[in-house]
Formats: structure tokens, C-alpha cells, sequence
């Protein structure tokens, strides 16, 4: 069996101190969950999240590549669908949340993406907590700033779709 159909049999099994053990070993196994993180089967998905999670343990040099990737494929000109992007993304805050806090300006920006926005507020929420202080200070003011901001541009589309249609 390779590399690539370990870490998916051990992601299917669920069998997260093993994927934790093989990662620590061998980081090129950070890739094939960066690729299960993918996966339609929503329990596959949690299990590659949290190991990418531990993974941030052994190898944050790697993570911190892969987190900045996940970034710009969240952005718009991206043109990749990376919906299941927030949750690694979590799963590396929950672990090694020093290793957002430079990408913290990104995550705010594409929090303002409706269907990014859940799981992104709530990882900079986590941030917040984890970083008493005036650097979870930064963060929490920043986010509220771009909730206040999202709430705006919604409710000024809603009174443009009234107008239009004559309400």
C-alpha cells in the first residue's frame, strides 16, 4: 500500500492517532489529506481536518504553506471551490492558532464571503480566545467591523430589491 492509500484508509477508519503517528513520520502525508479534506463523505472530511490539525504539531512549516494556499483558493479570483477550506482552517486554530494570527487579515477579508463567513467568524472567534489581550482585542474588533460591514451591504440590497420591485 503507498503513501496516499494509507492516509485514506486511515482516514476512512477513522483511526486519527494513527494518521497523527504516520504524519509525524512522514510529511508528505499532509498532502493526501489536504485532498480528503475534499471528500462528499462529511466524516471523511472531519477526520482529514483534524488530523491537518495535528499535523501543524510536527510540520507548521508545511501547515502554514498549506493554510496560504487554502486562502487564495477562497478568493474569488481563485475560481476553485473551496467551501471545505474554513474547516481546516479551524482545525489548525484549535490546534496551533499561532500560526493564523499573520493570515489573520485574509481571514477577515473572505469572511465577508457569504458562504464562507459561518465557519471563518467563528475560527477568528476561536482566535480571540485563545489570544487574551490586545492581539485578540485586534481580531475581535476587525471581525465586528466586518460583520457591521456585511449586515450594511445586505441591508442596502434588500432595500434596492424593494425599491425595484415596488415595496
Amino acid at each position: 500500500m503507498n503513501l496516499r492509500e494509507k492516509v485514506q484508509d486511515l482516514v476512512t477508519r477513522d483511526e486519527v492517532a494513527e494518521l497523527n503517528e504516520l504524519v509525524a513520520d512522514e510529511p508528505r502525508a499532509i498532502r493526501y489529506l489536504v485532498g480528503c479534506s475534499y471528500q462528499p463523505d462529511e466524516r471523511v472530511r472531519e477526520t482529514a481536518c483534524r488530523a491537518l490539525g495535528n499535523a501543524a504539531r510536527h510540520h507548521p512549516e508545511m501547515v502554514d504553506q498549506v493554510v496560504r494556499r487554502l486562502i487564495w483558493a477562497m478568493n474569488d479570483e481563485s475560481g476553485t471551490n473551496a467551501l471545505t477550506a474554513p474547516a481546516v482552517v479551524k482545525a489548525i486554530a484549535d490546534v496551533k492558532p499561532e500560526l493564523l494570527l499573520p493570515l489573520v487579515p485574509d481571514l477577515v477579508r473572505l469572511a465577508a464571503d457569504e458562504g464562507l463567513h459561518e465557519e471563518l467568524a467563528e475560527t477568528l472567534r476561536h482566535l480571540v480566545e485563545k489570544f487574551p489581550g490586545s492581539v485578540g482585542r485586534g481580531i475581535g474588533e476587525s471581525l465586528n467591523k466586518e460583520c457591521r460591514r456585511i449586515e450594511k451591504k445586505r441591508r442596502q440590497a434588500e432595500i434596492a430589491r424593494k425599491r425595484k420591485h415596488g415595496f
